[in-house]
């Protein structure tokens, strides 16, 4: 079709086009410049050389407990570990209240034996304190421990015992008289 015969509305819409296709580039251009000129006064502060991060140290063992209690203790036993965590109401047993285990004890805060307790693999069940409705944590552990250890030198079953005693020396912290 020859430029003669293009219908009115054709040429108006391509030159609408290529119109509003520089508009949008001197738009953009000018946008750009804008942002190119606020920036010009953090210049310096950009030249300054950035601190390099101070390594950080690794948590400690009352700090890998209270992330353990955190992430697997605290939906039934609560953040507090008074036994008022929100899975209360669907248990059959209501949670212990785990900031008077030592009173309960005679003063005493027994680690290994908590350690023991929320470890599991080693408890009969029903036990003294009737069924256990509390997840046998060492069995989890160690099953997470087996996919992260696979393949180097270290025994799964050193970080199943760190995790339950790290819990247990958490568990001490927060006792109440």
């Amino acid at each position: 079709m020859s430029s003669r015969h293009r219908s009115p509305s054709v040429s108006v819409l391509a030159t609408s086009a290529a119109t509003a296709a520089k508009a949008a580039k001197a738009a953009l251009a000018a946008v750009a410049a804008v942002a190119a000129l606020s920036a010009l006064p953090a210049l310096p502060a950009l030249a300054q050389p950035t601190p390099a991060a101070a390594p950080t140290a690794p948590p400690t063992m009352l700090e890998r407990g209270r992330l353990e209690f955190e992430s697997n203790c605290a939906t039934c036993h609560g953040m507090g570990a008074r036994g008022d965590g929100p899975m209360r109401p669907f248990l059959a047993r209501e949670p212990a209240d785990l900031t008077t285990i030592a009173r309960r004890r005679g003063g005493s805060f027994p680690r290994s034996e908590i350690a023991d307790l929320i470890d599991g693999r080693g408890m009969t069940e029903p036990g003294v304190h009737g069924t256990r409705e509390m997840p046998i944590w060492g069995r989890v552990y160690r099953e997470q421990s087996e996919a992260q250890t696979r393949g180097t030198p270290f025994p799964a079953e050193w970080s199943v015992r760190g995790r339950t005693l790290a819990l247990a020396e958490y568990l001490q912290s927060l006792q109440r008289p």
